[in-house]
């Protein structure tokens, strides 16, 4: 879908509002002590930790059902007192178990998780209508990223590094970079946790530092209006696991809390504030791997194209199709009538697992 397609940016546009935008391998390549695979070298460099502020996370932002008729945040259709005009800030997030719980990633508006090498997944979590303090730990940069960061309009990029060719191939990538080697000042180590799995900024600290050089986002999806029912497509479902091949992952319908309330492993999904990760919204993006070019043990999601889709939103399952012909434009779901798939507004969390990896319970 492209910037003209989407009501929410038409609706920006009108009121001309327009654009101003973990190390490598980890240490181990599983999510246990024994490495299963090669780790990728990095760039990444070492530094003394800052003094932190503070060790709490902004609250993620309140979920609504219904699009309002103000401003809304361009990610996640929630209504905002000023329109958000700040370019978006991805950053890569450590889901090793070493690495739970996580800062701040209950206050992004997207997050997508992707497969890495050792089976296990990374989030990359975007950004924009809200701040966290601190977020992480943050950890390095894949070759999947580059088409997350491609449909962004120039968003800003915070990771621990990369190996050399991961880092040489992002110089083309439309993006600003914010990573530790080019803002070293602005991560620090919590000393609660060892590294790799303890690198923390604060989003506000980016902002400040490269916000000027990125672009205003573009929705990624379309909200239901006031009284807009769901189509009759949607099923009722209970929730869903989804095997990535070395983590398993649920999401199951929270009706009081109004989210898809997520586990690892059987485990609660809680941020460092210990809140439960519960997005009101989960989108599956059934993709291929490919094999990066940067390293061959490391998976690389092939996000342009199209294929299977499944959207759960308002406690119901909607099945149909994603389709993204270049890596500008953004990712359209349909239903099975062809009809754009309207979410929620609030947070979406986008798994990216291959073909037959999901299963639904009803």
């Amino acid at each position: 879908m492209s910037l003209r397609n989407s009501p929410i940016l038409i609706l920006l546009a009108a009121l001309a509002i327009v654009a101003a935008a973990c190390s490598g391998g980890s240490s181990s390549a599983s999510d246990t002590s024994t490495t299963t695979s090669a780790a990728v070298t990095t760039t990444t460099q070492e530094f003394e930790p800052l003094p932190t502020s503070s060790t709490t996370t902004t609250e993620a932002p309140t979920t609504t059902t219904t699009a309002p008729k103000g401003p809304v945040a361009p990610l996640t259709g929630l209504p905002v007192d000023e329109p958000v005009t700040r370019p978006a800030l991805v950053i890569k997030i450590d889901n090793h178990t070493l690495a739970r719980p996580q800062w701040g990633i209950n206050a992004a508006d997207v997050v997508y998780e992707e497969v890495v090498e050792g089976k296990i997944t990374r989030l990359a979590a975007v950004f924009n209508s809200t701040d966290a303090d601190p977020v992480g730990p943050v950890r390095s940069a894949r070759t999947s990223d580059f088409d997350i960061l491609s449909d962004l309009n120039t968003p800003l990029f915070a990771n621990s590094g990369g190996n050399a060719i991961v880092l040489r191939l992002l110089r083309s990538v439309d993006k600003v970079n914010a990573n530790v080697n080019a803002l070293p000042n602005l991560f620090y180590r919590e000393r609660s946790r060892r590294a790799p799995h303890n690198l923390l900024t604060r989003t506000a600290d980016l902002w400040d530092a490269k916000g000027e050089e990125g672009g205003t986002p573009p929705a990624l999806f379309e909200y239901r209006e006031e009284g807009e029912e769901l189509p009759a497509s949607a099923e009722d479902v209970i929730g869903v696991d989804i095997a990535y091949g070395g983590r398993n992952v649920s999401y199951d319908w929270d009706p009081e809390a109004q989210g898809w309330a997520r586990l690892q492993e059987g485990t609660p999904h809680v941020d460092a504030d210990g809140l439960q990760v519960a997005p009101p919204n989960v989108v599956i993006k059934f993709i291929a791997y490919g094999r990066s070019v940067a390293d061959p043990t490391s998976p690389e999601a092939i996000l342009v194209g199209e294929g299977e889709a499944w959207v759960f939103t308002d406690g119901k399952l909607i099945r149909g199709r994603w389709s993204r012909p270049t890596k500008t434009d953004v990712t359209v779901y349909t239903d099975e009538n062809g009809d754009v798939i309207k979410l929620t507004p609030g947070r979406t969390w986008i798994a990216l697992p291959r073909p037959g990896q999901a299963t639904l319970r009803q």
